[in-house]
């Protein structure tokens, strides 16, 4: 979204319509300023939402409209902006204060407000309040009867109404009744549902509502307010901001605040600390301090919890109220999310729990270790044994957190669904677990499968130093099975297998049975499924089906979900699909759709969907992959990048899927070889597409025999060499060919058929169609090949008609509008720049060719020749255009 910078003279004009009340009522003795009767001036750096101004405008015909939202929600901004984008000297405003508490006054100032579009507005009204010094049922329909003569789509705004709300709630509500909703909107804003009988107006479809979830920033809103402050940061830098914020519009303004003007890379990290004194102080006094002091010590008490329900409130308080003071909390919005829709389990706002923990710690360091203890008491209790370990760190017991993560790290990993973040070890020294390898090992372990796996390295490295581990023991097996994963998470694919092999054979040797034997398994179905070696992981799924009390997610959930990975890698569609519905299936019933075993089947429904061209479908999948792995599992997000990477290429966005492969390197530094090869064939494509023939011929030198033939073959295609796309494929065919590669060289030999105008080109091609209609391809024949995508729109009037051909000619018609060398300068580069027009394309940039000519002590015709030959060898025609395709082939 934008900031627009609406007309001024509307503005003007809607100003001078608030201003026209008189600025003191007709009730004897009460006075008003001229501001509680106009909407608060529009910052500068004002976002406007389009759609929220909809939604209010949509409630012109319903009995009665609700903004209801937390402190720095952004109420008043939006009804103000909404105000002054409607038309002129049809909406009033009044702006409520704690005086209002007092119900003469309250409803003095909510019939002085109208005035503001009609002078002699509750005339009557004001008197009878005046004399009786109370409302009453006469003064409600003098109200009423009056607002009825109001020009139609007239709107009466009330701001902060909760601070009268349980004072004039009764009279509010029998004006409502008989609100003339054909001519007058009425809007009530305040911090927490006015007690209105809302729920009979929202059953009867006359209520309209605006909530905290509507009025937080989207990440695009929090990005255009940074922008309106001048404020321009990388996109991970905002992503983590907005998470942090969960789009609390109020934080996202002091954190600008804070930014603006400096470029110091540390403030970022910095602006957001609960510390942080605007931010804290503001919570404290505009949320905490306003709350009656039993909700506020609920609220301090029960911040130390990750999931707020009734039973634990009431464990961690000790009081027998927890359920009243839980729904106080709860309806007074003070910065609860619902976890399920009966709204019995709830977690704070991350960043008002974090004030709410600092404030607790502030006040009294002694309570919060023994609330903490309460809380792990309770949560061992309830057999919630990493959620107790959580709490026995907070409350300095590290030996009891500890004892119970020993032997319950990978069970709890295996059966339970909740995704949990790495624990806070700040009471922990790590070497003084030495002399306890078995501790040691279990937080190791648990810093690894929670996502924390650089400091779970370390903890194995120290553990291995201590050499405290018996050789062909029970710890030797357990600490080899998560180097293991340690090494597939890091995308060390080698040393990932070598170590798994090391704790099998332990495991083999002793006749080990426990649950930890599963991690062996779990890492190398996805390391040989990343190596292409599908007989190998199809092997490892064998092994882990046959252990005896196999996890029932491990069997239903992830190895489903590899095998239907390994399957639409191979090119088994159909039966890559079957596997991973059931898994997706299987996964919801269990509740493991945001679990860790739930990335494979996610990352196969992912490629189906792109298969058949429904890229929006394959989009969301992939964020939902990212969304469990990013910043957790170097591997699994590498891999799901290079899947983003493969969407945009569809899309014809080769630039972003540049730097979808870019952001991929950087989440694996350090990893294979091997896996590497997996960015590097999907970028030599890429740069292949943008016309350069250079780059993707080292690249491919990095790839196995089968794709390194494939891609040489593509790239002897798009340089016109025959006679190498042929040796190439053969090359290929000797290989052993999946569906898919098989498929795709099916692809290849017909496009270089096309391309040398050989007549048994047709017959080819309509093998690739009995292909690919039978398998269920799309995405591969249209977007192997331009030849081929070209081949079929030409001949699409050739094609026997049918759904699969319509659809198959529709995405043809799409994809060569996207691919970016369908114009004339598709083939490029096919000859190196020389030295001297390196120089010159390098100065090209900054310079003239006046002072290109100066630099490099040559005359300006020289210049211009080498200019000529640097155009034809990149295909352009013009300077702009050199200089956007040398970029493309980082030549700049």
């Amino acid at each position: 979204m934008s900031s627009p910078h609406r007309d001024r003279s509307q503005r003007r004009r809607v100003s001078t319509a608030f201003s026209a009340t008189t600025g003191h009522a007709s009730s004897r003795g009460t006075r008003f300023a001229l501001t509680k009767f106009r909407p608060p001036a529009l910052p500068s750096t004002l976002i406007t939402r389009p759609v929220l101004h909809d939604w209010l405008t949509a409630g012109t015909d319903q009995r009665l409209t609700v903004v209801v939202g937390s402190a720095g929600a952004g109420k008043s901004v939006l009804l103000a902006d909404w105000a002054g984008a409607r038309q002129p000297g049809v909406t009033s405003w009044l702006s409520c204060d704690k005086a209002d508490a007092d119900p003469v006054r309250f409803w003095t100032g909510f019939i002085e407000a109208p005035r503001a579009i009609e002078p002699g507005f509750g005339a009557d009204a004001a008197d009878l309040l005046a004399m009786d010094r109370r409302m009453s049922a006469d003064v409600t329909a003098s109200v009423a009867n009056d607002a009825a003569k109001l020009p139609a789509g007239s709107v009466i705004i009330v701001d902060d109404f909760h601070y009268a709300a349980a004072a004039v709630a009764p009279d509010m509500t029998d004006l409502i009744e008989h609100w003339p909703t054909e001519n007058v909107q009425l809007v009530l804003a305040g911090r927490f549902d006015p007690p209105l009988r809302q729920h009979r107006l929202r059953m009867s479809g006359q209520l309209c509502e605006i909530r905290d979830s509507d009025l937080y920033f989207s990440l695009a809103e929090s990005r255009d307010l940074l922008a309106n402050f001048s404020i321009q940061i990388p996109d991970a830098d905002l992503t983590l901001l907005h998470q942090r914020c969960e789009g609390w519009p109020a934080v996202l303004q002091m954190a600008a605040l804070s930014l603006r003007g400096t470029t110091d890379p540390a403030r970022l990290a910095r602006v957001l600390e609960v510390r942080g004194r605007a931010i804290a102080e503001y919570f404290v006094s505009e949320v905490l301090e306003e709350q009656p002091a039993a909700v506020a010590e609920f609220m301090l008490d029960t911040a130390i919890l990750g999931v707020l329900t009734v039973e634990a409130c009431a464990a961690v308080t000790g009081r027998q109220d927890a359920a009243a003071c839980l729904r106080a909390v709860d309806t007074a919005h003070l910065f609860l999310v619902a976890l399920d829709d009966e709204r019995t389990s709830f977690r704070y706002h991350r960043l008002a729990r974090q004030i709410l923990r600092a404030e607790l710690r502030a006040r009294d360091r002694t309570r919060e270790r023994q609330l903490q203890l309460r809380a792990a008491e309770w949560s061992e209790a309830s057999g919630e044994t990493r959620r107790a370990a959580y709490h026995y760190l907070a409350a300095q017991q590290p030996d009891r957190a500890l004892a119970l993560l020993r032997d319950r790290v990978v069970p709890d990993f295996l059966h339970v669904p909740t995704a949990h973040s790495p624990l806070a070890l700040i009471t922990v020294d790590p070497s003084m677990l030495a002399e306890t390898p078995e501790s040691l090992l279990g937080l190791a372990a648990d810093l690894l499968v929670t996502g924390d796996t650089a400091r779970g390295g370390e903890y194995l490295d120290l553990l291995e130093d201590a050499g405290k581990i018996p050789a062909e023991s029970r710890l030797a097996a357990r600490f080899a099975a998560f180097q293991s994963f340690r090494y597939g998470m890091a995308g060390q694919l080698e040393k990932a297998i070598q170590t798994a092999q090391d704790a099998r054979a332990i495991q083999e040797r002793t006749q080990l049975a426990d649950e930890w034997n599963a991690v062996v398994p779990l890492i190398l179905i996805r390391v040989h499924n990343c190596l292409n070696d599908f007989a190998a992981a199809e092997r490892e799924t064998d092994v882990a089906l046959a252990a005896p009390d196999v996890a029932e997610p491990v069997r239903l959930v992830m190895l489903p979900g590899s095998q239907a990975l390994a399957r639409f890698d191979v090119g088994h569609l159909a039966q890559a699909a079957d596997a991973a519905r059931a898994a997706d299936a299987n996964a919801r019933r269990l509740g493991f759709g945001r679990h860790f075993f739930a990335v494979d089947y996610l990352r196969a429904l992912s490629g189906l969907a792109l298969e058949r061209r429904e890229l929006d479908t394959a989009d969301h999948l992939i964020e939902q992959v990212l969304s469990i792995v990013e910043q957790r599992w170097p591997f699994i997000e590498f891999l799901a990048l290079l899947d983003r990477a493969q969407i945009c290429t569809a899309r014809g966005q080769v630039r972003e899927a540049l730097t979808a492969l870019g952001t991929a390197r950087e989440a694996v530094t350090g990893a294979s070889l091997s896996l590497l090869a997996l960015a590097d064939e999907h970028e030599a494509l890429l740069r292949l597409s943008l016309g350069d023939l250079l780059s993707p011929t080292e690249l491919a030198s990095n790839l196995p025999a089968v794709r390194r033939s494939l891609l040489l073959a593509r790239i002897s295609l798009a340089a016109g060499d025959h006679h190498a796309v042929q040796e190439h494929l053969k090359a290929a065919s000797l290989g052993d060919l999946t569906p898919r590669h098989a498929l795709v060289r099916q692809v290849l030999l017909v496009a270089d058929a096309i391309e040398r105008g050989d007549p048994a080109a047709a017959n080819m091609f309509g093998g690739i169609l009995h292909t690919a209609r039978s398998q269920g391809f799309l995405n591969t024949v249209i977007t192997t090949a331009p030849q081929v995508t070209g081949y079929v729109v030409e001949y699409a009037p050739q094609l026997r008609p049918d759904p699969f051909i319509e659809r198959l000619v529709a995405e043809a018609l799409e994809v060569r509008a996207a691919q970016p060398g369908t114009g004339p300068s598709s083939r490029v580069l096919t000859e190196p720049l020389t030295a001297a027009e390196r120089r010159i394309l390098t100065l090209l940039p900054t310079s003239t060719y006046l002072q290109i000519a100066n630099t490099l002590y040559v005359s300006r015709n020289t210049v211009k020749t080498h200019l000529r030959s640097i155009y034809q060898k990149l295909g352009v025609a013009s300077r702009s255009e050199a200089l956007e395709r040398a970029v493309d082939l980082r030549l700049l």
